[in-house]
C-alpha cells in the first residue's frame, strides 16, 4: 500500500501529484521560494502576477515543457493549499516532502512559505466557506391589518420586508418580498443576534 500523508487528511496522495513532485525535484530552492510567494498570493485572496509566474516557470536550462510549467504550479498549489487545509506543523509537512522525494533546499523553500502565509490562507478559506450574499439594503413597512376575507377582525400588525441582495453575489433573484407577524419578526431577530454571536466567536 502507498504511505499515508497528513498534509493530505491522512489519505494517499493522487497518482498525478508523484508525476508533479518529479518536476518539482529539478527546480532550484530560490526558484521555488519565488513561485511559491505567487502561488501564495492566490490562496490569500490576492491578485497573482501570471506573467512574473510563467518568467519563473520558464528555464531554457532545463528545458521544461508547457506541461512542466503546469506540472510546478499544480504541485506548489496542492501542497499549500492541503497542508494548510489540514492545519499541518511545519516540520511535519518538510518531512513528508521529503518522503515524496523533493530535495530538502526545496522542502525548505516551500515549508519557509508556507510558515509565514498559513494562517493568512486559512482565514481566506474560513471566509471563502462562509460566504453568504451580502445584503445591499433592507426596507420595512408595517402594516396595521384590521380585517381580511378570512377573519372580520384581526388588529394585528403585519411587518413587511423587502431585502435586496448584492448583485455580484447573487445568481437568482436579487430581491426577496415576504411578510410576517411581530411574533414572527421577534423571532427572527432573536436567530440573528445568536448567528451573529457564533460567527463572532468563529474568528
Amino acid at each position: 500500500s502507498r504511505m499515508k500523508f497528513h498534509f493530505y487528511g491522512g489519505a494517499d496522495v493522487p497518482e498525478w501529484f508523484f508525476a508533479e513532485t518529479a518536476v518539482l525535484a529539478k527546480i532550484s530552492s530560490v526558484r521555488t521560494k519565488l513561485i511559491c510567494r505567487q502561488i501564495l498570493l492566490k490562496l490569500t485572496g490576492k491578485d497573482i502576477n501570471y506573467e512574473k509566474l510563467e518568467k519563473l516557470t520558464t528555464s531554457k536550462r532545463l528545458n521544461f515543457t508547457r506541461s512542466d510549467t503546469k506540472a510546478i504550479i499544480a504541485g506548489l498549489e496542492f501542497i499549500l493549499e492541503n497542508a494548510a487545509k489540514h492545519n499541518i506543523d511545519v516540520e511535519v509537512l518538510g518531512q513528508e516532502l521529503m518522503q515524496l522525494g523533493l530535495p530538502q533546499d526545496t522542502s525548505s523553500a516551500i515549508c519557509k512559505g508556507y510558515s509565514e502565509k498559513k494562517e493568512d490562507m486559512r482565514a481566506h478559506f474560513l471566509k471563502e466557506s462562509l460566504k453568504l450574499p451580502q445584503l445591499a439594503s433592507c426596507q420595512w413597512r408595517v402594516d396595521y391589518l384590521i380585517s381580511s376575507s378570512d377573519v372580520k377582525t384581526l388588529n394585528k400588525p403585519s411587518v413587511r420586508l423587502n431585502l435586496k441582495l448584492d448583485k455580484k453575489d447573487v445568481d437568482g433573484d436579487e430581491e426577496i418580498v415576504f411578510e410576517l407577524t411581530a411574533d414572527k419578526l421577534r423571532v427572527l431577530a432573536n436567530e440573528l443576534k445568536v448567528a451573529k454571536t457564533l460567527l463572532a466567536n468563529l474568528q
